[in-house]
């Protein structure tokens, strides 16, 4: 064959296989991706996945090796947490057909005197440009994080608690989570009416919390005994 042929210079030369890094980096990169990739598909599993996957891991396996079992897979959760790999990817799943937002309510004083405070936090107050933008983006995450979960309330609300404890010369009573939400508009409606939400804003109460306890340790007062059944009481109701 001629050297000037096209066919011999179309040959790969072995300098490219030269500049590969070495064959124990490539197994390394590769099996980083598989894990990865791995990770991130285990977190994005419908929950019922895990779920059962623990309970046969109890049913299967002695109480010794279960527990190490559960133990490596909420440390592979954790270190998928701090790397960031454990987002739920719902490129394709339902989209909400209503906006909604949190009025979180406390209540001061008892009786005739009891006094309702629309608490000073981000998202129901007057906020300046630069805290709406830069200093509460993370406020709105937040609510998604603890929406529809009672816990989640309660925790916060304490905390509420300890940080408004009195207003007006009156202790904090309670603390309540009103979810106030429009419908949106139907596509050929949304169109001829040139508007997106419809004017109804509906007003439920899904938490509300007994904190008076709470309330006197911030201020240092002794707390009393609550009665059962009133510390916490999580409520549906429509207003």
């Amino acid at each position: 064959m001629d050297a000037n042929s096209p066919a011999v210079h179309s040959l790969p030369s072995d300098s490219a296989a030269a500049n590969l890094p070495p064959r124990w980096q490539r197994i390394g990169l590769n099996l980083l991706a598989a894990l990865i990739l791995t990770t991130i598909g285990w977190c994005n599993l419908p929950d019922s996945v895990p779920v059962a996957a623990r309970e046969q891991v109890k049913n299967v396996c002695s109480p010794e090796l279960a527990y190490r079992i559960q133990l490596s897979e909420w440390l592979w959760r954790w270190g998928a947490h701090l790397a960031g790999m454990d987002n739920k990817w719902q490129m394709y799943g339902l989209q909400s057909r209503f906006n909604w937002r949190y009025e979180i309510i406390a209540t001061y004083g008892q009786g005739e005197q009891a006094v309702e405070r629309l608490l000073p936090l981000p998202r129901q107050t007057e906020r300046s440009t630069w805290q709406r933008w830069v200093v509460d983006f993370k406020e709105a995450k937040f609510h998604l994080n603890i929406y529809n979960n009672p816990v989640a309330h309660e925790t916060y609300a304490r905390y509420l608690a300890r940080q408004f404890p009195e207003y007006g010369g009156q202790r904090l009573e309670r603390i309540r989570f009103d979810l106030k939400y429009q419908y949106i508009l139907p596509p050929m409606v949304a169109v001829k009416e040139q508007q997106l939400l419809e004017n109804f804003v509906q007003t439920d109460t899904v938490s509300d919390f007994a904190l008076a306890n709470e309330a006197a340790e911030a201020i240092g007062l002794s707390p009393q005994l609550t009665p059962a059944g009133e510390l916490t009481r999580n409520v549906t109701s429509s207003r």
